[in-house]
């Protein structure tokens, strides 16, 4: 769904135009492109957010009225210690402060791919932030008229990072276990969930996609 085509996260008349395309496609519900809830959030630089008055005001300004019965949903994300890539077409490879970079930040300070910086480890500072942006944009979605939110917890981005062991080795309330690894996905949700009445959802990836290990052998 991204475009990659924002710039500091604000919609703009390509988005006007594809939004308006799918619009009028004869669908009963759109989804909105991936959209982040802090700048930091962002999958690249060239991804949409819903973070301020003014992204908020350029989402407004780009996104047409919807026809007839049409639903307008739109997804909700951080992109963890995904954030901060190229745009697939140049390589999706981290990028550094000199490439228009910014430091990631993730549950544990595991980088995504071995040769990249490792992000920030998040505090319960961070956590209570980053709650926060979710919160907002949700706020900002129910005051744009949107139908439905989608919350992204799935394709190795931040809410994934915590779901997954390979991702997730921390100690505390928020990792280790089943429960302590879904913990945090799960305030997020109950939070969002206060602030917007519509659907509600969910997007989870089934698999993380890593290497099963081989089955021991039968005992000799």
């Amino acid at each position: 769904m991204c475009q990659y085509a924002s710039t500091n996260g604000l919609a703009n008349d390509w988005h006007l135009t594809h939004w308006t395309n799918l619009l009028n496609s004869g669908a009963g519900l759109v989804m909105l492109e991936a959209t982040a809830v802090e700048a930091e959030g962002r999958i690249s630089p060239g991804c949409l957010g819903l973070w301020s008055d003014d992204t908020e005001a350029a989402l407004a300004n780009a996104l047409p009225q919807a026809p007839g019965d049409v639903r307008v949903a739109i997804q909700l994300g951080h992109a963890g210690r995904k954030a901060s890539s190229a745009k697939p077409w140049d390589g999706g490879a981290l990028l550094d402060m000199a490439e228009g970079g910014w430091p990631t930040s993730g549950p544990s300070a595991l980088p995504h791919l071995p040769t990249e910086t490792p992000p920030h480890e998040l505090t319960e500072t961070d956590l209570d932030r980053i709650e926060a942006a979710f919160v907002c944009a949700a706020q900002r979605a129910a005051k744009l008229g949107i139908d439905v939110v989608e919350m992204h917890a799935a394709h190795g981005y931040l809410l994934h990072q915590f779901l997954s062991p390979l991702s997730n080795q921390r100690t505390d309330a928020w990792g280790g276990s089943f429960d302590g690894r879904t913990a945090y996905p799960t305030r997020i949700f109950k939070a969002m969930r206060r602030v917007f009445d519509g659907p509600l959802g969910v997007r989870v990836s089934a698999t993380d996609g890593a290497p099963k290990k081989p089955a021991a052998g039968p005992r000799s």
